[in-house]
């Protein structure tokens, strides 16, 4: 890196016009990040200070040292008045300083922040698209799965609950819920699975029949909450629906099951609504109304 000739030679003036004695002037350098061997190299004795700095600058690039001599211009540029004032005329110095500063412009250190902080946010804004553009890509894979399910012919209904299953908890994921997969009880209980949301604890219900999920299903479901501490909820996708006995049995005082149908997955999953706010919709329609099927289609 070669150093602009005017900036140069100011700067080699301003080690003669702000420096009288040698401490104040090795501290100066000390503090551009030069090192006590460089200059060391040139005695006190046997080189003036113009000498001095004008040797250093000369290593600096042949060694093409951008980032110490940019800390020694940053340095000159933030002086207001010579050093060692009181031995020096510090008028003329200040005249060199204000000189000095509009031929450099800018502070080249603070020059660098800001464009190192450009930069930073250039690649946060990258990072930020991609970022969308990946958890995009993860939602359209898990909207295509779901619409394989409902369309193909090659599974059996017990397939397509397990394939739910298994596409639910990919859904939880992907919308970063803490959850367990499905699982069984030490007495050989089966369990879907379970997930928290705010405080409490949701087991995981997944039923595709060919209509509507019935009463019976729901009872055994409440079973099992019921067995569980104070702080479990229930949580059950049925692809079809609920029987509107089952919806009004199980929409009693304090409910403690939430309902989701297919077509509320379908508003998930091409990206109408995020899981969050559907479960937000769903729990203060129940707190509110006490409806345990409350639709999101409208909300979407």
């Amino acid at each position: 890196m070669k150093i602009n000739y005017n900036i140069k030679a100011k700067m080699v003036e301003l080690a003669g016009a702000c420096f009288w004695y040698w401490s104040s002037f090795h501290g100066f350098l000390d503090s551009s990040g030069i090192s006590k061997s460089l200059y060391s190299k040139y005695p006190k004795g046997s080189f003036s200070k113009y000498d001095v700095m004008r040797n250093v600058l000369d290593v600096l690039e042949d060694r093409n040292d951008t980032e110490k001599i940019n800390a020694v211009v940053s340095n000159f540029y933030r002086l207001d008045n010579a050093i060692d004032r009181d031995q020096l005329d510090n008028k003329r110095a200040k005249q060199l300083l204000q000189e000095f500063r509009e031929t450099v412009g800018n502070d080249p250190i603070e020059a660098e922040i800001r464009r190192k902080e450009r930069e930073r946010a250039r690649e946060s804004y990258r990072d930020s698209v991609e970022n969308r553009r990946a958890k995009d890509r993860r939602l359209s894979d898990l909207n295509r799965r779901f619409l394989e399910l409902t369309t193909a012919n090659r599974h059996t209904a017990q397939q397509r609950g397990f394939e739910l299953e298994c596409l639910f908890f990919d859904l939880l994921q992907f919308a970063e819920f803490e959850y367990a997969a499905p699982y069984r009880t030490p007495g050989g209980e089966q369990i879907d699975g379970h997930f928290r949301y705010e405080k409490f604890d949701y087991l995981v219900e997944v039923k595709w029949t060919s209509g509507p999920t019935k009463q019976k299903d729901l009872a055994v479901f409440d079973g099992k909450i019921r067995g569980k501490a104070q702080s479990t909820r229930g949580f059950f996708l049925a692809a079809n629906g609920f029987d509107n006995d089952a919806v009004n049995k199980f929409s009693g005082d304090a409910p403690r099951i939430v309902l989701m149908t297919g077509e509320d997955l379908a508003v998930v999953l091409d990206g109408r609504l995020p899981f969050f706010d559907v479960m937000k919709a769903k729990i203060d329609a129940i707190v509110r109304y006490g409806n345990i099927n409350f639709s999101v289609r409208a909300r979407s």
